[in-house]
């Protein structure tokens, strides 16, 4: 006989859970969610088209005046407008993708496409501000055949500099509402060219005034200002595309809003990522051990309803459930190569419930629940009958001698009522 275990008998009522009936998953419907994607993928092509637009037309404006005027800064500003006409059209192409509903091929949503095309816009914007150095050194060593423009031109300047501050902010009001890189890569690319007309206004009324080279220092201005913005929006979606973790403070407050749940015990690990600027979240939930499977999965669904209730840019919750006093959530617990298997231990109990049968008529199969704790596994064995009760007795003291067995309970199940409105 190897240690003492509790091996005792307890008398319980089992009763079928009231099942209200309107109770149905807090969840949208495949219907539900392709209409939102579908108007998410609306108003960003909505204002995607109105700035592309803008920029044509100011790029033929700009390119038009600064032939008219003798401005090459014009001219030049121009055709940076016309660029961004190009990108817009890049946009829409991945905005698109991006914003398609979850598919089979892609089961967690296409928002990478969106992370990748931020990329691509800091490259540009990289790509950018290296060309405006390259003309600004350029001017610099040739000072003495830039020609004076004529002032009319800074006017037009003025006007590119209204025009594109104007749909910097409504793009970036559109790309807060939706949360989308993308778009807000795309508004401080619109900023980036009014930094360039500002550039050349500068250079404009400068020339006017004789200091011909007051252009030039604000073309370097500018280019530094958007390499910052190309290094920060490449940077944002690179850590994406790597599946960077959300920042501490906000991990704390994803645990908080978690521990507050009923029946969360603690945690043991969140994971967290980034698809599309919404957060991916996974999460091991610590439970009552004795709890039954269907309450387990209770209490991950409410979790994950809470945290998608509290934080509207979470795309997708992933509860994993664990035992409480379990150390490592991967294995049951530290003796797993010595414990044995359900299969291993339900061949035991009924080789053994009909050793111990007084009649070979009695073929009453015995009804068993495991919980597999730290400590070992703990056997429930439900009889039905007052006459089974002396040979589940035997059945414990017997299964209590397996090493891995801490315990051994003997149940009777008295009742099982079922509401008529479950049926």
């Amino acid at each position: 006989m190897s240690e003492a275990r509790d091996v005792t008998i307890a008398g319980f009522s089992l009763s079928n859970p009231i099942r209200p009936a309107n109770l149905s998953p807090m969840s949208l419907s495949s219907t539900e969610s392709d209409q939102s994607h579908q108007r998410v993928r609306d108003e960003a092509t909505r204002v995607t088209l109105i700035g592309m637009l803008l920029d044509i037309v100011l790029g033929v404006a700009k390119i038009a005046g600064g032939a008219l005027t003798s401005s090459f800064a014009l001219i030049a500003d121009g055709i940076h407008s016309l660029t961004d006409a190009a990108t817009d059209v890049f946009v829409l192409v991945v905005a698109r993708v991006a914003y398609a509903a979850p598919d089979r091929g892609h089961p967690y949503g296409h928002g990478r496409f969106e992370a990748v095309g931020t990329s691509v816009m800091g490259i540009v914007f990289f790509c950018t501000a290296g060309i405006l150095v390259y003309d600004a050194f350029l001017r610099l060593n040739a000072l003495e055949d830039l020609v004076k423009p004529a002032l009319s031109g800074a006017l037009i300047a003025a006007l590119s500099i209204a025009g594109k501050e104007w749909i910097y902010r409504y793009t970036l009001a559109v790309a807060e509402k939706l949360n989308s890189s993308l778009l807000r890569a795309n508004a401080w690319h619109s900023r980036s060219d009014a930094f360039s007309s500002i550039a050349v206004l500068i250079g404009i009324v400068g020339a006017q005034a004789g200091i011909v080279w007051l252009d030039t220092l604000a073309a370097v201005v500018v280019a530094i200002l958007i390499a910052k913005i190309g290094w920060e929006l490449f940077s944002e979606s690179l850590s994406e595309l790597v599946d960077g973790a959300l920042p501490d403070e906000r991990r704390a407050s994803l645990e908080q809003c978690l521990r507050q749940t009923p029946g969360v015990l603690g945690l043991t690990d969140l994971r967290s990522r980034l698809s599309g600027g919404r957060a991916i979240i996974e999460v091991h939930l610590v439970v009552s051990p004795r709890i039954s499977v269907s309450e387990g999965h209770h209490i991950g669904a409410l979790a994950a309803q809470r945290l998608r209730q509290a934080f509207s840019d979470i795309a997708e919750v992933i509860p994993h459930i664990d035992p409480q006093g379990n150390p490592d959530h991967d294995l049951p617990h530290s003796k797993t190569q010595l414990i044995p298997t359900r299969r291993q231990i339900s061949e035991r109990i009924e080789t053994q419930w009909r050793t111990l049968s007084s009649t070979d008529a009695d073929t009453t199969a015995l009804a068993f629940d495991l919980h597999y704790l730290d400590a070992g596994i703990e056997i429930d064995l439900v009889i039905t009958q007052d006459d089974q009760q002396q040979r589940a007795q035997r059945l414990a003291e017997s299964l209590s001698d397996e090493s891995a067995v801490v315990c051994v309970r003997v149940l009777k199940r008295l009742s099982e009522i079922t509401p008529p409105h479950a049926d």
